[in-house]
């Protein structure tokens, strides 16, 4: 019984220690190619232990029937791949902003984000994704 709850306890604090987001820009927004954008991620406080490894952003074509793929698959074209160190700058929660420059393609995209990292007391290694769409025009 001890061992289901403890291995509960982790599963649920591995799932929220994924529960990064992109603030901006906001789902369904209109880019131009070229135009540098924030990307702001942000990272919910967490009472468990986190270590950050990096994350990389990516902007891929959500052209055809298939749809954009997820992000930890298939990040389309990479435009940032590094150091994730969110600070607190104050409520909510702690955030970084990333500058890209928008990929000369058009139509619906998304911005997805791979962050891999390690969480709790043994420290699991665990990847989280984020994404938004927007659309390229």
């Amino acid at each position: 019984m001890m061992k289901s709850i403890l291995s509960l306890a982790l599963y649920t604090a591995t799932a929220l220690a994924q529960g990064i987001y992109i603030n901006s820009p906001a789902a369904g927004t209109e880019l131009q190619a070229g135009e540098t954008v924030t990307v702001q991620l942000v990272r919910p406080v967490f009472s468990e232990n986190v270590a950050e490894i990096g994350i990389a952003i990516g902007i891929e074509s959500c052209s055809g029937s298939s749809g954009c793929p997820k992000p930890d698959s298939e990040i389309g074209n990479l435009l940032y791949s590094g150091p994730y160190d969110p600070q607190s700058n104050g409520p909510p929660d702690p955030y970084e902003n990333f500058t890209i420059t928008v990929p000369d393609v058009t139509g619906p995209a998304q911005i997805g984000v791979v962050r891999p990292f390690l969480v709790g007391l043994s420290y699991e290694f665990v990847v989280g994704t984020a994404v938004t769409n927007v659309t390229i025009v």
